[in-house]
């Protein structure tokens, strides 16, 4: 789901930025007339274990929105009875609304995109939430019954230093998330124009940026978190620690599951899907996925 409504220009993934949420719509029925060229392959109906929104910002869409695309993937396949259904959310664009309806349409799993809580970081990255809004979501989600709460946290972001690390990290812990994803911030202007908007100057590089790194763990397994993988870290009784220890975690291209499947279909603008042999990615430009999709091809 690849819309936003305002461009964080440290962001490496494939966006579309607009403020015309009529787009929505036609993207929709675009995702579903994808997922049924896969259903015409099945000789019988697929049992999906995992969901998976990503983005872009899922709740760019609306609650209607979102409820007709999960339906629309439900009515011609069966949700195994532990399936698993996780979003990724924006805490400026996530209405407590959005959060109910997803949470009965079977999702447990909640992702925000925090990063870091300095100030002059989130306003050169163009990523300005407050601790308080990021507190208000996640207490919404727990009221609400998501079981598991994911924070997205970046280091090596432009005008970060080890000191905005620790305090990032100290107001994190009092949220107490879930799961904790610590990420190495990639610099890559000559494919997202965006991260021209600030320097090689402003990036903390080499031995700065892996005291970062050493220091964000350190603080993370002091405060009782575990390390799993690479870049993740997990409290001990969360469901991803406990297949990391059961050896059923299973790593695919976009990163951990707690369960292996040997088929994952990516539905939408740049998704990948991976069929153990091989990954296939679709096009990345919308105009030019809503084209193939909606002349019946699929659009890898």
């Amino acid at each position: 789901l690849p819309y936003c409504e305002s461009l964080c220009t440290f962001c490496g993934c494939t966006t579309r930025i607009t403020v015309n949420h009529g787009v929505e719509d036609p993207y929709i029925d675009a995702l579903l007339k994808e997922w049924s060229l896969y259903l015409d392959l099945f000789n019988e109906k697929p049992i999906i274990k995992e969901v998976h929104l990503g983005g872009g910002t899922p709740t760019f869409f609306s609650p209607e929105n979102l409820t007709r695309l999960i339906n629309g993937i439900k009515e011609k396949s069966v949700f195994a009875e532990d399936i698993d259904l996780g979003f990724e959310a924006n805490p400026r664009t996530t209405t407590q609304e959005h959060l109910e309806v997803m949470h009965r349409l079977g999702f447990k799993r909640l992702s925000l995109g925090i990063q870091d809580f300095d100030p002059l970081v989130q306003k050169t990255i163009n990523r300005v939430q407050s601790f308080s809004l990021v507190k208000q979501v996640t207490d919404w989600a727990r009221k609400i019954g998501y079981t598991s709460v994911n924070f997205d946290l970046v280091y090596g972001l432009p005008h970060q230093t080890a000191a905005s690390i620790e305090n990032t990290i100290d107001l994190v812990n009092l949220l107490r998330p879930d799961r904790i994803a610590y990420y190495s911030y990639a610099h890559v202007p000559w494919v997202k124009p965006g991260q021209r908007s600030f320097t090689e100057k402003d990036l903390p590089e080499g031995p700065l940026k892996h005291k970062m790194y050493s220091l964000g763990k350190q603080m993370l397994l002091h405060a009782g978190y575990l390390e799993i993988g690479m870049d993740h870290f997990a409290l001990p009784e969360e469901d991803l620690t406990l297949a990391y220890r059961s050896g059923k975690m299973h790593r695919n291209f976009m990163g951990y599951t707690t369960q292996p499947s040997k088929l994952m279909i990516g539905l939408g603008v740049s998704s990948i899907s991976d069929t153990w042999t091989g990954f296939g990615q679709n096009i990345k430009v919308v105009e030019q996925y809503l084209e193939k999709v909606n002349a019946g091809e699929f659009p890898v």
